[in-house]
């Protein structure tokens, strides 16, 4: 499997995640205001030097709204030329799409600097295939290449094991409690759904187990090469889809998507390992 096809192949659904993640923002611009939920001045609190000090009048120049805004711009910006690239799939936009990742992963650490709450695995997701993204695109050797596009895989794994343990060891999540209130809430759920698994708790433990096996069980699936790659690949479309409907997660499912190619990369390295 050539890297850089791979790597065309994980910047479409990424492009589309930030364009998802940008839009929202954008959409709800005024939070970012003074008197908004991540107003500068409030955010600011949490790092002192940004308010004070040699970087005090830079920061100020660069995060205030609405001079924010350049920085989710300049993603969407970015982004379409990672999709254009994707679709187009030549030899050449490799270098333009190797540094738009950098441009995405730029800006979004320097929002990461400016807004220290709000964030969730997807947005740290952004950052691990940004940086595997950028270095497969503009570091020569099928080598690096590989090993970068590896890093993306990996990541991915750690984080459906990490979540699946958390779930593990967790009385609510073995019990079947924590689905039925996260679907509750009205932020992140769908209270219908909550109300019916409420009155069907052994559906609702049906599920929180379905997912901790998933997460638990991805890791382990992959030594199985190709074919455990494509087990993980199903159920986890399926559980970001589920996600994303029902809690409205719109980014979660094009995010982790953006994973998948480079997951049947390492696959097909185990597979030869197997041979």
């Amino acid at each position: 499997m050539d890297p850089h096809g791979v790597a065309l192949w994980c910047a479409l659904p990424l492009a589309v995640g930030v364009s998802i993640d940008c839009l929202e923002v954008l959409a709800d611009h005024a939070q970012l205001d003074e008197g908004g939920l991540y107003g500068y001045s409030l955010m600011a609190t949490g790092r002192p030097s940004l308010l004070s000090g040699s970087l005090a009048a830079l920061s100020a120049a660069m995060f205030r709204y609405p001079n924010v805004l350049g920085l989710v711009m300049a993603q969407l910006g970015a982004a379409a030329v990672l999709a254009a690239a994707a679709i187009v799939r030549s030899g050449g936009l490799i270098l333009p799409a190797g540094l738009a990742v950098l441009l995405i992963l730029g800006a979004r650490l320097l929002l990461y600097l400016r807004n220290q709450v709000g964030w969730d695995g997807s947005d740290h997701m952004i950052q691990v295939v940004c940086t595997g993204l950028g270095v497969a695109c503009l570091i020569p050797g099928r080598a690096a290449q590989t090993i970068a596009l590896d890093y993306i895989a990996a990541q991915l794994l750690l984080s459906y094991a990490v979540a699946g343990v958390a779930k593990a060891v967790s009385p609510a999540w073995r019990s079947g409690r924590a689905i039925t209130g996260i679907m509750s809430t009205v932020d992140f759920g769908t209270p219908r759904v909550g109300a019916y698994l409420r009155d069907n708790p052994t559906l609702a433990r049906a599920v929180c187990w379905s997912v901790i096996v998933f997460e638990c069980g991805a890791a382990v699936a992959i030594v199985a090469g190709t074919p455990g790659a494509i087990v993980i690949i199903v159920g986890g479309l399926l559980f970001h889809i589920s996600a994303a409907v029902l809690m409205g997660l719109n980014k979660f499912f094009w995010v982790f998507a953006a994973t998948y190619p480079a997951l049947l990369l390492l696959a097909h390295s185990v597979d030869t390992l197997w041979r």
